[in-house]
């Protein structure tokens, strides 16, 4: 019989059945990944016995069916054989083992935000010494380009961050590097795997838009809509870069071209010279993807902001005229189609928000989930396809998440994400 009790609803573990939604009082003293699960199979029934309880509370709402009934006589439960202790103590030392994995992982994506900051630091002083030191400048963007490309130019796979609200720089600085990530990822994903290829397109990644250090702040900083003057001014950035940079005989064209042409599109309808990208170096075609991409999900009207997956979507649906098409298809193919930063429901109806992917397993990314049971400050992060018996159904926007779950996995005002080799597991 269950009993009810300050909404709650607890029942004897003999009525516990397949397809109960179970919930029990703390996440450490179990081996279950989680404290609130759906049961699916009779050996979690026996664990559950085997842990002693006599009983267990449970949610109606999430639960495919009604407790079992109770059995006719009530039998004084059996304590649990040395098997099933053994069995018992096996599933805790499994956990305790996830557990630290997960910490190690944790302090693994703590690493790649130091090393961010450090980069994006390094980015902020290339666009500071354009003005007054161009060649300083294209000097320190060529040294991150090559940090950033020989990640990419190693054998093992690329593992794609997602960086948090703490480390993501509010500034402009933040969009050259991620468009220099990103442009990295379309390289390799194009099978591009020449040194002095891969670092030319780093490099002009970096420093593409260069020539905004000659647009006024207040134009670049505006959070309403652009005069038709102030856009025409905006819209001069890659010839002011250029021109910053002509005097730097170490830049190779085409860096330069990157620089000049990252708005130019396929049909010509772009910017500043109306070319059609497809005449220009690939290098270029791959950097502007990534630049218009990198645009969608970080709007200067940050309401505008698409989501990874809708910014995804858009290109393909909406402006696969204005791109290289072969480039964009593997675009899409290498970041997946649950980018780093996308809200997702799962199966089970848990919501998580995607953290980080690993290149080569693109289906099956880690998640941060919600879980009220667990604080936010150790907040499970957990790989699809290792930890969990689930997928994604869809999709979600953050204004839609309830605010408990919203404050929880804290989407991201700017996507922002860095690479490194590191791997979940």
């Amino acid at each position: 019989m269950a009993v009810e009790g300050a909404g709650r609803h607890r029942i004897s573990i003999d009525q516990v059945c397949i397809g109960l939604h179970i919930k029990l009082d703390s996440w450490l003293g179990h081996p279950f990944l989680f404290s609130s699960f759906k049961i699916k199979n009779a050996e979690q029934i026996a664990t559950l016995r085997s842990m002693g309880l006599k009983e267990i509370e449970y949610l109606p709402a999430k639960s495919d069916t009604a407790p079992a009934p109770l059995p006719a006589a009530k039998e004084e439960p059996l304590p649990p054989s040395a098997a099933a202790t053994a069995d018992l103590e096996e599933l805790m030392r499994e956990k305790k083992a996830r557990i630290e994995t997960l910490s190690r992982e944790r302090e693994q994506i703590r690493a790649a935000e130091r090393k961010y900051v450090k980069t994006a630091n390094s980015v902020k002083n290339v666009m500071r010494l354009a003005n007054n030191n161009p060649r300083h400048a294209a000097q320190l963007s060529g040294e991150v380009a090559a940090e950033l490309a020989d990640i990419f130019l190693a054998e093992q796979n690329p593992f794609i961050h997602l960086m948090g609200d703490h480390v993501a720089d509010e500034s402009a600085y933040f969009h050259s590097l991620n468009v220099t990530v990103l442009s990295l990822i379309l390289a390799r994903a194009m099978r591009i795997d020449d040194e002095a290829t891969m670092r030319d397109i780093a490099q002009g990644a970096v420093l593409h838009d260069v020539g905004k250090a000659m647009v006024p702040s207040q134009i670049l900083l505006k959070d309403e809509e652009l005069t038709a003057a102030e856009s025409k001014l905006l819209q001069m950035h890659p010839g002011y870069g250029i021109k910053l940079m002509q005097g730097v005989a170490e830049l190779s064209n085409r860096v330069r071209e990157i620089i000049l042409f990252h708005h130019e599109l396929a049909d010509g309808s772009g910017y500043p010279k109306g070319v059609k990208a497809m005449e220009l170096d690939p290098a270029v075609r791959i950097v502007t993807i990534a630049n218009a991409y990198d645009n969608l999900c970080n709007q200067r009207i940050a309401k505008r902001s698409r989501t990874p997956s809708e910014a995804l979507s858009h290109l393909y649906k909406n402006e696969l005229a204005k791109y290289d098409q072969a480039a964009l298809g593997a675009f899409i193919k290498a970041l997946g189609i649950y980018p780093p930063g996308t809200i997702v429901k799962l199966k089970s109806e848990r919501i998580g928000i995607v953290m980080s992917v690993d290149s080569a397993d693109l289906l099956h990314p880690n998640l941060m989930l919600y879980d009220p049971a667990i604080p936010k400050e150790t907040a499970a992060i957990v790989n699809l396809r290792r930890d969990l018996d689930d997928a994604i159904e869809r999709t979600l926007r953050p204004a839609a998440l309830p605010e408990a779950i919203h404050d929880y996995l804290s989407p991201r005002k700017r996507i922002c994400y860095f690479v490194d080799h590191t791997s979940g597991g």
